[in-house]
């Protein structure tokens, strides 16, 4: 009796490779077979996030599906930008507060990404529930994402596009009007989960691209002439909707989604960024400096990523909950590595499978 379960696994491992022949990217195609999906986690632009669990281990795990086909955009560049965040997301799988990869997949019109689950929601989500945020609060998100950022930079990468809905809660019960610091502390609870219009990049060099998410790209990203300095800006907007639950650039409702990215830039550059309302009426000397020095439109004069961890409000709101990548910038090891990280993928992807296959063969002769 159990000699069938064994031919049918091996039989479906056989299909399963001829059918990854076929296809793109070389990947498993056998998802269906390895996870159950599960709820819907979020939804973004390009694709969507199921909770997933393991068919063998049952662990919780997040399924991100992104087409392969996308609006003025070819197949084979939609592939290459899906690879290449695979990559970076590789590159920074040693990192605490980046979510880990684990597994890739694909069929014909998808690819799956399997990653460590986050099940707290995006920050986001996280403002649609709690309202502004307290200063105490912000603080010590400004503090997470910036640890995320500066791990980011050690390994090369502008990150490229920091955004409420790219950090995830990774448990909804820890967070910081729920647990103590000494509590937030013991493992991060804010991973960064999206990596789409990430940039590997080398110092004294320009990047030129637009990329991101238009009302939180800096000033000097219109002009196709930046560096590392724009993800302290775009910390500083995410922070500033946050506070105020609005845009710097716009007042009250008064911002548009369907603006052309002209406005968007204009805005950007020129309106005044007022922070005597509200919330900011009630903010310290210190968060105010902090915010003012994230959203200075020239770069040159722009509080650096050091400076910002370094900054009195953070020590004042978010003192003992120190972190991020050690080691100094690791420029040597990022020149000519994308193409062996991205083998390193499938390689580990093969390896996996021939693991889950041996482990389902074992459980089929036990049975």
């Amino acid at each position: 009796m159990a000699a069938a379960p064994v031919s049918t696994a091996v039989s479906s491992a056989s299909s399963s490779t001829d059918s990854a022949s076929q296809l793109e990217l070389g990947w498993r195609t056998d998802l269906r077979e390895s996870y159950v999906q599960g709820k819907v986690l979020g939804t973004g632009s390009f694709g969507t996030v199921h909770l997933g669990i393991d068919s063998v281990s049952g662990q919780e795990v997040a399924i991100k599906t992104l087409p392969k086909e996308r609006p003025k955009l070819s197949r084979a560049r939609v592939l290459e930008k899906l690879q290449r965040e695979l990559t970076l997301l590789d590159r920074l799988s040693g990192c605490p507060r980046v979510v880990q990869l684990l597994e890739c997949f694909e069929d014909e019109d998808n690819v799956y990404i399997v990653t460590e689950a986050c099940e707290g929601g995006d920050l986001q989500k996280f403002s649609d529930t709690y309202g502004p945020l307290s200063e105490r609060c912000l603080a010590l998100v400004a503090q997470e994402v910036l640890h995320i950022v500066r791990s980011c930079h050690r390994l090369g990468i502008l990150h490229g596009d920091v955004k409420p809905a790219n950090f995830c809660l990774k448990d909804e019960h820890r967070h910081p009007y729920a647990s103590s610091p000494a509590a937030l502390q013991r493992t991060p609870w804010l991973k960064a989960i999206d990596f789409g219009c990430s940039q590997l990049h080398f110092r004294h060099t320009r990047l030129s691209k637009r990329s991101g998410t238009p009302v939180y790209m800096a000033p000097e990203i219109f002009k196709r002439d930046y560096s590392f300095e724009v993800d302290v800006w775009s910390t500083g907007v995410l922070l500033y909707q946050l506070f105020c639950r609005q845009f710097p650039f716009w007042q009250g409702d008064s911002y548009n989604k369907a603006l052309s990215l002209e406005d968007v830039a204009k805005a950007i550059s020129e309106a005044p960024i007022r922070m005597d309302f509200g919330p900011w009426l009630t903010m310290s000397p210190e968060g105010l400096d902090f915010v003012r020095g994230c959203l200075t439109r020239d770069p040159a004069s722009r509080m650096t990523l050091d400076e910002a961890l370094e900054h009195p409000w953070l020590q004042k709101f978010a003192s003992g909950l120190e972190g991020g990548a050690p080691g100094p910038l690791v420029e040597a090891e990022v020149a000519g590595s994308g193409s062996s990280v991205a083998n390193n993928i499938v390689r580990r992807a093969a390896v996996q499978q021939a693991q889950q296959q041996q482990t389902r063969r074992d459980a089929a002769v036990a049975a």
